[in-house]
């Protein structure tokens, strides 16, 4: 079977399902594709450039939407969940997109259309650009830590209110409210805070221009 850049990035894709990012290496995966490390460096150059490969394959699945003005801030919304969703549908894509911008044929439609559905709310320029960036950080960093085992919230939150009040008054009052909700609420909560802010910074812009 003659190799080729996609056939490569499928077979990474199989072996991180199966082993996880941390599994994925060339010699793994020159043993899975029963070709020679070197021709996996021909067609993909060097693992960094292969992750960079996996990741734009995955953000090119991403669902889309046109921008609609009268009701961007539901679009934004959606465009994270979706992203949130898609992070959890692959094991370790949220991991995979730590510290990679992606930038290939696939996610470059994808971020041009999330860009589209921001300014179609008449933000400035800049705001469009830190936004963007901002929600794929909070999506990716939140999808990670739910790819994490869950935390003994029962045992934390017994640990909060085990404290003295006199030298910890804010974390056993809080204690309650502080391991309250589960991840969903918190994601939602999330997200309504990031859209009020930018609708703040849209009023701002609109002030500008006049």
């Amino acid at each position: 079977m003659a190799l080729s850049r996609d056939k490569i990035v499928d077979a990474a894709l199989r072996l991180m399902e199966r082993e996880g990012l941390q599994g994925v290496s060339m010699r793994k995966l020159a043993q899975e594709l029963d070709a020679g490390a070197a021709t996996l460096y021909w067609h993909v150059g060097d693992k960094e450039q292969l992750l960079g490969l996996m990741l734009d394959r995955i953000v090119g699945e991403s669902k889309v939407v046109e921008p609609d003005p009268e009701h961007w801030q539901e679009q934004v919304k959606q465009l994270a969940r979706n992203a949130r969703e898609l992070f959890k549908s692959h094991r370790d894509a949220a991991q995979l997109s730590m510290g990679r911008i992606p930038t290939g044929p696939n996610s470059l439609p994808v971020l041009e259309r999330y860009l589209a559905v921001l300014a179609s709310a008449s933000l400035p320029p800049r705001v469009i650009a830190y936004a963007s960036d901002m929600f794929s950080l909070f999506v990716g960093a939140f999808a990670f830590e739910e790819s994490m085992p869950p935390p003994d919230v029962a045992a934390m939150g017994a640990s909060l209110q085990g404290l003295s009040p006199e030298e910890y008054p804010y974390l056993t009052s809080l204690s309650a409210d502080l391991m309250a909700g589960d991840t969903d609420e918190r994601f939602e909560w999330a997200l309504e805070l990031l859209v009020r802010g930018l609708e703040s910074l849209r009023e701002v812009g609109d002030e500008e221009r006049r």
